[in-house]
C-alpha cells in the first residue's frame, strides 16, 4: 500500500510552554501516551498510511526542559519520545489539534528577559534571572548529532509465501522435510513441486549429501493459520518457496526459477562505478556475472643487464591469458533471483529478472548513483620577510715619523721604527698601509718621499691623520601573496600506482595515469598525486637538489645525472576526505615555501646543486563548516646576529669607542600566515566557481569574450 502523505516533527518555543507539533496527520490522528520511568511515550495512529519526510528524527531543547525528542516509525503506525532534563520532569502535555496538524504543548521553564533599568542609588533595581542553570560538563561532550540523507523503501518479504487455507493442526517428528510441504500443500487444496539441486560429491567422493528435501524437521501446531504453518516448515527445512497460480514450489533456489516472463534492462550510471553498483546488488542476493581477464608473463633465460661481463645472454618471455567468467551473489536477501552484468566501458549495468525485482534494484541504483560533492578551497598564503640591518665601519691611519698607527675596522696595527716587526716578512715604512687594507698587502719603497708605492698603493706622508668611516642602513619588507583555489570532489579512487614504476611506465596506473607521465611527478608532493580527490599547485622553478655521477668506459668518462629535483616557490597539496549532509568540509593541507639559499659545487663536472631553504605545514585532518574561514599560523623564523670588531679598551669607550669599533647587526624575521576556506559548489546554480567566473582583468575578459585584446602602449 502506497503511502498517501508526509509527517514531519517541528518544536515552537513559547514563554512559558513548548509546542511539539507534528505535520500532516490529517483530520483524525489517534493518540496514546504513556510514562516510562521519567520518559513520555505517545503512539501515533494515522487513518491511512504515510511516511516521515525528513526520516527519522531526534531533536533537543535542553534550556526548555526537553533533553531529547524522537519521532520514528512508518505505515499507519508511529512513536513519539520525549526525554526531561535533569531536574525538569516532563508531565502529560495538552494535547490538540487544527485539522492538519497534532499539536502537543508541554509545561517549560519562563524565557528570561533582557531588562534596561535606569540606575538608582536610593532605590536599587533588581533583574530576574533565568531559574534554568545547564548542569556541568565534567568531561568531554561528544559534538551534537547532525542530519543525514536517509533513503527509505519498503519491500515485502521474497521468502514468504502468500496462501490462505483451513487452520492446521499437526505433530511431526523427525518427518522429512519434502513430505511435510507436500502434505501441507495437499491441506490448503495446493499443488505441490519439489525443485532439488544436484548433489555434490561427498569428502571421499563415493558418498553424496542427502537432499535438502530430506531434512528431518520437527512441527506441532494446533489450529495454527495456514499461511503460518507452510512458511514456518519452510524456514525450519532451510527452503525457499514460491506461489505460482494453484501451485506451491520449493527448493533450495527456488526463487531464482520462474515461469512467468522476465524483464531486462540497461541502466547507464553516471557516478558510482558500474563494478561497485553490481558489489552492491551482489550484497543484497543479486547473482552478479563478471569475466575476468588474467596475463601472465614468464621469462626464461638469464636478461643482459643480469649476465656476467662477455657471457652470451638469451632471455625469452611468454605470456599467457587466461580467461575465467565468475558468477557470485549473497545467499540471501531482498535481491534473490536476480541477475545482474556490468559493461565497465560504457559504464552500465543490466538487470534480468522477475519485473517486481527490478523495479526493487532500480530504486537502489538511484539511490546510490548520486552526484559527488564538490568543494572549492580557496587559500591564501602570505609569507611576510622583515629584515633589518646595520653596518658601522670606520678606519683611520696615522703617522708620526718612523711610527704609524692604523685603525683596520676595529682592528688595531701599529708600528715603531723603521722596519716592520714580526719573522712573517720585513717591510720598510716607505710603503705604510692604507686604512681598510691588510697589513701583508703592501711592499714598500726605499725612497719616503714617493707618492705611490710600488704595488700602486698611494703612500701616508709623515705628521698626518686619515680616518674612513662608512655606515649602512638596510630594511628590506617583503610579502608573497598567493591566493590559488582547487576544486576538489570527495572521490577517493586512485589515479595511478607508483609501485611498478611510476607513471607512464605501465605498471598497475589506471586510466588517467597518462597525465602523470613525467619522470619528477613527484616532486615536493606529499599531498595531490594519486587520489582523485587530491589536488596540487605548484608555483616556481625546479631546481637540482641531488646528482648523480657515473664512470663509463675505460677511459673513465664521468656523466651526471639529475636524480631529484624540487620545486623552489609555492606547492600546495591539499585532499578532502568528506562532505557531509551537515555542511562540514573534512579536508588536510600541506603547504610549503622554498627559496634557494646558496648553490654548493657537486664537483666531477657536474652542475652546481642547490641548498633549499624551506617552510612548510602538514594540517593533518580538519573540519570547517561551509563558509567559514581557518586561519593557520605559528611557522615562524626568527634570526638575529651581532658582530662587534673593536680595540681593547679604547673600543670600549663611550661615545669615543665608535672610532675605535666596527659593528654589525642583523635581524631578520618570517613568519607564514595561511587561511583556507572551504566553499561547497551548488551543482544546480551558478555560482563563483564555473560559468559564473568574471575575470578581473580587461584583457583576460576580452580574450575569454572572442573579442579583440586592448593594445598595448609602447
Amino acid at each position: 500500500m502506497q503511502a498517501s502523505g508526509a509527517l514531519e516533527l517541528k518544536l515552537r518555543r513559547l514563554p512559558d510552554s513548548v509546542e511539539v507539533i507534528i505535520e500532516g496527520t490529517g483530520p483524525s490522528p489517534v493518540l496514546q501516551q504513556t510514562t516510562q520511568g521519567a520518559e513520555w511515550v505517545g503512539r501515533l495512529q494515522t487513518a491511512v498510511p504515510m511516511s516521515l519526510r525528513r526520516g527519522p528524527v531526534r531533536l533537543s531543547l535542553p534550556e526548555a526542559g526537553l533533553q531529547n525528542i524522537s519521532f520514528d516509525g512508518s505505515g499507519n503506525l508511529f512513536e513519539l519520545k520525549v526525554s526531561p532534563t535533569p531536574g525538569f520532569p516532563v508531565g502529560r502535555p495538552v494535547v490538540s489539534a487544527d485539522g492538519r496538524s497534532l499539536i502537543l504543548t508541554f509545561n517549560a521553564p519562563a524565557l528570561s528577559t533582557l531588562q534596561t533599568l535606569t540606575p538608582n542609588v536610593n532605590t536599587p533595581g533588581r533583574v530576574p534571572q533565568p531559574g534554568f542553570i545547564p548542569p556541568l560538563q565534567p568531561r568531554a561532550v561528544a559534538p551534537p548529532l547532525g542530519d543525514m540523507a536517509v533513503g527509505t523503501m519498503t519491500i515485502s518479504n521474497p521468502s514468504y509465501v502468500s496462501v490462505s487455507g483451513p487452520p492446521v493442526t499437526m505433530t511431526l517428528r523427525n518427518a522429512p522435510a519434502k513430505d511435510v510441504l507436500m502434505a501441507l500443500s495437499q491441506l490448503g487444496g495446493y499443488g505441490f513441486v519439489y525443485v532439488d539441486e544436484s548433489t555434490t560429491p561427498g569428502a571421499t567422493g563415493s558418498a553424496t549429501t542427502p537432499s535438502a528435501g530430506m531434512r528431518p524437521i520437527s512441527i506441532s501446531f494446533r489450529r495454527e493459520s495456514y499461511g503460518r504453518a507452510i512458511n514456518s516448515a519452510l524456514l525450519a527445512a532451510g527452503l525457499q518457496g514460491k506461489r505460482d497460480g494453484n501451485t506451491i514450489f520449493a527448493g533450495p533456489n527456488v526463487l531464482a526459477k520462474s515461469f512467468g516472463s522476465q524483464l531486462s534492462k540497461v541502466y547507464r550510471l553516471n557516478q558510482v562505478p558500474a563494478n561497485s553498483a553490481a558489489d552492491y546488488l551482489a550484497n543484497l542476493g543479486a547473482q552478479v556475472t563478471k569475466t575476468n581477464t588474467i596475463t601472465t608473463a614468464v621469462s626464461e633465460g638469464v636478461a643482459a643487464t643480469a649476465a656476467p661481463a662477455g657471457s652470451p645472454t638469451a632471455s625469452t618471455t611468454t605470456a599467457s591469458t587466461t580467461t575465467t567468467v565468475e558468477s557470485f551473489g549473497a545467499t540471501n536477501g531482498p535481491l534473490i533471483g536476480l541477475r545482474a552484468t556490468t559493461d565497465t566501458r560504457l559504464g552500465t549495468i543490466t538487470l534480468v529478472g522477475a519485473p517486481r525485482l527490478v523495479a526493487i534494484a532500480e530504486q537502489y541504483l538511484k539511490q546510490l548513483d548520486l552526484r559527488q560533492r564538490q568543494v572549492a578551497l580557496s587559500v591564501r598564503i602570505l609569507d611576510v620577510n622583515l629584515q633589518n640591518d646595520t653596518d658601522l665601519n670606520n678606519s683611520f691611519a696615522f703617522r708620526w715619523g718612523n711610527n704609524f698607527i692604523v685603525n683596520d675596522n676595529g682592528t688595531l696595527a701599529a708600528n715603531f721604527g723603521g722596519v716592520l716587526g714580526g719573522s712573517s716578512f720585513q717591510r720598510s715604512l716607505d710603503a705604510p698601509l692604507l686604512p681598510g687594507q691588510p697589513l701583508a698587502g703592501f711592499v714598500g719603497q726605499t725612497n719616503p718621499g714617493a707618492a705611490v708605492g710600488a704595488t700602486g698603493q698611494p703612500l701616508y706622508p709623515n705628521n698626518n691623520f686619515f680616518d674612513f668611516f662608512q655606515a649602512r642602513i638596510l630594511a628590506d619588507n617583503s610579502k608573497v601573496l598567493a591566493n590559488p583555489t582547487l576544486i576538489l570532489q570527495e572521490d577517493p579512487s586512485i589515479l595511478r600506482d607508483d609501485s611498478a614504476g611510476g607513471a607512464g611506465a605501465g605498471g598497475g596506473d589506471t586510466a588517467g595515469s597518462s597525465l602523470f607521465s613525467s619522470s619528477f611527478d613527484n616532486i615536493d608532493a606529499p599531498i595531490g598525486r594519486k587520489r582523485g580527490n587530491e589536488g596540487v599547485v605548484r608555483v616556481g622553478i625546479n631546481v637540482p637538489t641531488n646528482v648523480t655521477s657515473n664512470v663509463t668506459g675505460t677511459s673513465a668518462t664521468v656523466s651526471c645525472t639529475i636524480s631529484e629535483l624540487s620545486t623552489a616557490g609555492l606547492v600546495l597539496g591539499a585532499r578532502v576526505q568528506k562532505i557531509d549532509d551537515n555542511g562540514f568540509v573534512t579536508f588536510s593541507l600541506s603547504p610549503s615555501i622554498s627559496a634557494v639559499e646558496r648553490e654548493v659545487s657537486a664537483g666531477n663536472q657536474c652542475p652546481p646543486i642547490s641548498i633549499l631553504r624551506i617552510r612548510r605545514l602538514d594540517t593533518g585532518v580538519v573540519r570547517v563548516r561551509d563558509g567559514q574561514t581557518l586561519i593557520l599560523t605559528g611557522v615562524i623564523s626568527d634570526f638575529d646576529r651581532a658582530l662587534v670588531s673593536k680595540w681593547p679598551i679604547l673600543g670600549d669607550i663611550p661615545i669615543i669607542g665608535q672610532f675605535f669599533r666596527a659593528s654589525s647587526n642583523n635581524r631578520e624575521k618570517r613568519e607564514l600566515v595561511i587561511m583556507v576556506t572551504p566553499r561547497i559548489i551548488n551543482d544546480t546554480e551558478g555560482g563563483t566557481f564555473g560559468y559564473g567566473y568574471q575575470p578581473s582583468t580587461p584583457a583576460t575578459r576580452a580574450f575569454l569574450g572572442g573579442e579583440p585584446q586592448p593594445s598595448m602602449a609602447p
